[in-house]
């Protein structure tokens, strides 16, 4: 299970990165930054990043 919290959180990391690349190229071209795909990658990854964290708290071998 601790493996799954990882893959899980790697994903919310995931998204969060093409957010970021996304938001600076489309800063980088002269376009409106938060338009496009950066909204809806950021409102996915966080979830998911928070729900990675909470399950590697809850499943962390001791």
């Amino acid at each position: 299970m601790f493996n799954a919290s990882l893959v899980v959180l790697g994903v919310g990391v995931l998204f969060l990165a093409i957010a970021g690349a996304v938001f600076r190229v489309r800063a980088i071209a002269n376009l409106r930054p938060w338009n496009g795909p950066v909204l809806p990658l950021v409102v996915l990854g966080l979830p998911i990043f928070a729900v990675g964290l909470a399950l590697i708290y809850f499943n962390y071998p001791r």
